[in-house]
This record gives structure tokens, C-alpha cells and sequence, in this order.
């Protein structure tokens, strides 16, 4: 039981950063914390400070003829506050009662052009055909490599994909690249970009449309973005993100887009990574909640210490408004009264709160407490990009929690990755290999390896409905792990080869 005793609140400021003191005693904890000395402190800020100078992602400045609406009678300007680029107008025209304008610009000023005009979408018709030259290693893992030299490349096939935002230009997309929408671009593009570059590997003649929906996204944003793939002509929609801010279950909105979607089109999604950065349980009648028994602190890293990026989110039962609300705290460990280095205590009358933080080495917990005194059986579940030392089983969100999504997991070396939640249908490897951005593993990174096999698929037999694309990628997949399907890696790794030879056995 964590310990309420009075004690005083301070603040300790560091170079910007400021730690609150918090009414935690520190012997209450469960683990150890050795003291960090001043010398301790400057050598880790040096660590953060002395880095390489920061080398923005490459990109192609081929030119490439577009296709862009003009909404409300405006042409989008080649020129404005934001944007001062290479857009040449070359002519209008009007398909099914939309204007269009048509034109030229470098392929690098297509995501800032889409960000400071009045368009939100783009059409590539001529793309540039540079590449990076770069192959991630998964695509000889599953096997996808033996189907390019076959001549399969995934042609005449389009592969939608969802994300934060995109760079297209980057050479390790931009050739396949003919269409982008920003429903609501607000990410750094690294993410989408990557994902998309290992689609490029594993169907490299495949056609890439992508839709930025932001790192924030609702349900009418992400219904949009499915609509516009699939106006778009994508035979696969690829989501390789997880969203928090929505009902674990089958009836959030969002979910429902996701099942809809997965019944007409191919649709790719990533289990998670919270295998064992997840926990859940319900309220006791303490204010402060229990993860285990009394214990109303879970450490992170197992109580280890840890430094870097620590992301929490926290949502309970109630969608979609709730006058429940609860508080998210993280706390480093440290003699005397411990400190919260980051809190979520904000309340938009959704059940969510969300935080997200650097830290230096030390030890770190959670805590959670609720503002009202009245007992609830409200099921909470907290989402974290750290192991936690208390856990539960699950910790899959929409839209892998969608029927007829194919949801994927990590592998490495024939094992599950121990991050990997449970509940994939399949598992693939989540290794990129792309210049300039660097990321974080992950099954984001697994899914586009099954989204570009699905492209493989459909190429060799255009006429595969969803239902049998799943189930020839089911059926054709490796088994690992444990013996048969099993909650950790579905039906095992998926295998591109196997599952084009599998049709042609078939035929």
C-alpha cells in the first residue's frame, strides 16, 4: 500500500526540465534506487546533447505531372505564406462534376504544396523512377525474394496505406507513389514513410496511395481516408497503427470503418506492442488504484533503470463522454519523497488521458487515481511503450480488434517477439532498412511485410476475393513457436512464395 504521509513539495529545475516533488515515500517502493550524484546527471545530459547533427531524410527533386481538385472554384496556388514551389498549371478539366487542375511540380513539393494550399488530395500520373536501392532483409525471410526473380513484383495491384503523414518524395517510396491525401497531416512523416518503404521491398512494382490522418484521429477523419483509398482503387488498405483513444472493443466507431472496409478490400493491420507493456483491472474503493493486491504503483522496466521516450495511455469503460474521471502520473523513484516527472490530469469528458515524456536514467512507476470518491467497477486499461512489472493478457486496440482485419505480429529468428501482443493472426519480421529515418521495432513494421505479400497475391491472381487472400495467407504461413495456431503467432509467419505456389497448385 503506497503510504500517504504529509511531506513537502518542491521543485527541481535542470536545464528546463522540472521534476514535481509528490507525497510518494520512497520506502513504499518495491525496488532499490541508488542515489545519482550531480556527476551522474551532466554525463547523462551529455549523452543527449552531444549527438550528430540532425540529417533530414533524402529526397527527390524529379519533376512529376499531378492532378489536383480545385474545390470552391479556387486553383491552388503555386505560391503562398508557407509555400513557394514549383507548381506549373498546365490545364483544367471536370470529371463526374469535380474540377481538376492539371500540372508539374519536383516530387519534393508535393507534401509541403498539399500543407500550405487549398487542396487536401493529389494524383501522380508520370512518377520519378529513382529508388535508395536499399532492400530490407525480412523480404528474403519470407521468402519474397525467389518471387521477384520469378518476374512477381506485384503489378497491377494498389496498396492503400494509413498513417500519421508520409514523406512521398523520399526515394525509397517515390516511384511507386501516385496519390496522397491529407485528411489531417500532423506527424513527422517517418513513421508512414517507413512503413511504406518495406511495401516498396515486398511488391516493388506495386502502386502506393497514401492517406495522412495525424497522430490524433477520429473517427470521421479515418472513415474519410478509407473512402478516399478505396475511391482510389486500393485492393489492400494497410492501418500499421494502433489507436488508444478509441473502445478496445467491436463497438467503437472506428472499429466498425475497419470490419466495413475489411469485407470489400484486403485490410492489414498491427496487433501492438504491448504484450507485456499492458495492464488491466478494475477500481478498488481506494482512490488511488491497485494493480496487484495493494500494490498501487507499477514500476517500468521491472523496476530496472530506464531512459528515453516514455509514452502512457490510460482509458476505461464509458465511451464516449463520461463524467469518471482518472489521473495519470508518472514518478521517478529517488530517496526521500519521490517525483512526478509527468502527469495527465486533464479531462475533454472522454475516458482517456494520454502522456508522453523524456526521461534521464533512473527508476520509474505509475500511478493512477481517480478524482471521485465513489466506488465504479470501471475496467481500466493502461498502455505503455516500457514493460510493466504488473501485466495483463491482451492489449490489442482498433483496428486490429475488427472482424475479418488480419492483424500481425513481430518475429525474430523464428521466435515471438516478446513485445508482440497477443491475439495476430500472423507474424512477420518488422525490419526496415531505409536511408535517413531511423525507427523503433515493432509490429508496424511487420504488417506492411504482409500488406506487400498481399500484393504478391493478388497480382498473381487478380480475381482472389478478401476472404480467400486471408485464407491463403493463413493456410501457407510457418508455423512458429508453439506446435499449430496459437495466440502468440496465429497461424505462424507468413511465407510469400508458399502462397503463390499454393494458388498454382490449386489452378
Amino acid at each position: 500500500m503506497i503510504r500517504r504521509e504529509q511531506a513537502a513539495v518542491g521543485v527541481i529545475t535542470l536545464l528546463f526540465c522540472a521534476s514535481f516533488v509528490f507525497p510518494f515515500s520512497h520506502s513504499s517502493l518495491a525496488f532499490d534506487r541508488p542515489a545519482e550524484s550531480s556527476v551522474d546527471v551532466i554525463e547523462s545530459l551529455k549523452h543527449h546533447i552531444d549527438r550528430e547533427p540532425y540529417q533530414p531524410p533524402p529526397t527527390l527533386d524529379n519533376e512529376v505531372e499531378v492532378v489536383v481538385p480545385i474545390n470552391g472554384g479556387t486553383i491552388p496556388s503555386a505560391h503562398s505564406e508557407n509555400y513557394s514551389g514549383s507548381f506549373v498549371l498546365n490545364h483544367r478539366s471536370t470529371e463526374n462534376g469535380q474540377r481538376y487542375a492539371h500540372g508539374s511540380m519536383a516530387m519534393s513539393d508535393v507534401r509541403p504544396f498539399l500543407k500550405s494550399s487549398h487542396a487536401d488530395r493529389i494524383r501522380i500520373t508520370d512518377p520519378t523512377t529513382a529508388g535508395d536501392g536499399r532492400i530490407a532483409s525480412g523480404v528474403s525471410e519470407i521468402a519474397a525474394e525467389r518471387l521477384h526473380q520469378r518476374g512477381l513484383t506485384g503489378e497491377n495491384v494498389t496498396v492503400g496505406i494509413i498513417d500519421s503523414d508520409f514523406r512521398p518524395s523520399h526515394p525509397a517510396v517515390a516511384s511507386q507513389v501516385r496519390g496522397y491525401a491529407t485528411i489531417d497531416p500532423n506527424g513527422d512523416g517517418k513513421h508512414g514513410t517507413a512503413v511504406a518503404s518495406v511495401i516498396a521491398d515486398t511488391a516493388p512494382n506495386a502502386t502506393l496511395q497514401l492517406a495522412a490522418v495525424g497522430t490524433t484521429t477520429t473517427a470521421e477523419e479515418y472513415a474519410a481516408a478509407v473512402k478516399w483509398l478505396q475511391r482510389s482503387g486500393a485492393d489492400i488498405i494497410v492501418d500499421a497503427g494502433s489507436y488508444y483513444a478509441h473502445p478496445g472493443n467491436r463497438t467503437s466507431n472506428l472499429t466498425r470503418i475497419a470490419q466495413q472496409a475489411a469485407s470489400e478490400t484486403v485490410f492489414i493491420t498491427s496487433v501492438g506492442n504491448h504484450a507485456e507493456r499492458y495492464w488491466s483491472g478494475n477500481r478498488s474503493t481506494d482512490s488511488w488504484v491497485s494493480f496487484r493486491n495493494d500494490t498501487q504503483i507499477n514500476p517500468l522496466n521491472n523496476g530496472e533503470p530506464l531512459s528515453g521516450s516514455v509514452r502512457l495511455t490510460l482509458r476505461w469503460d464509458s465511451w464516449p463522454t463520461t463524467e469518471t474521471n482518472y489521473d495519470l502520473y508518472l514518478l521517478r523513484a529517488q530517496p526521500g519523497t519521490d517525483a512526478v516527472v509527468a502527469q495527465a490530469t486533464g479531462h475533454d469528458g472522454r475516458p482517456f488521458e494520454h502522456l508522453q515524456t523524456t526521461v534521464p536514467e533512473g527508476q520509474y512507476y505509475v500511478s493512477i487515481r481517480s478524482e471521485s470518491d465513489t466506488a465504479t467497477m470501471d475496467r481500466l486499461e493502461l498502455f505503455a511503450n516500457q514493460e510493466l512489472q504488473y501485466r495483463s493478457r491482451g492489449g490489442r486496440a482498433a483496428p486490429a480488434t475488427a472482424r475479418g482485419v488480419i492483424a500481425v505480429g513481430a518475429v525474430d529468428n523464428g521466435a515471438v517477439k516478446s513485445f508482440s501482443a497477443r491475439g495476430a493472426d500472423v507474424v512477420a519480421p518488422d525490419l526496415v532498412a531505409i536511408d535517413g529515418i531511423t525507427v523503433e521495432d515493432g509490429t508496424s513494421f511487420s504488417t506492411p511485410y504482409v500488406a506487400g505479400t498481399a500484393a504478391l497475391v493478388l497480382a498473381a491472381n487478380p480475381g482472389a476475393t478478401p476472404t480467400e487472400v486471408r485464407t491463403t495467407l493463413f493456410l501457407t504461413a510457418e508455423d512458429v513457436g508453439a506446435n499449430g495456431i496459437d495466440e502468440r503467432s496465429g497461424y505462424g509467419m507468413v511465407n510469400a512464395t508458399r502462397a503463390i505456389d499454393s494458388q498454382s497448385n490449386e489452378k
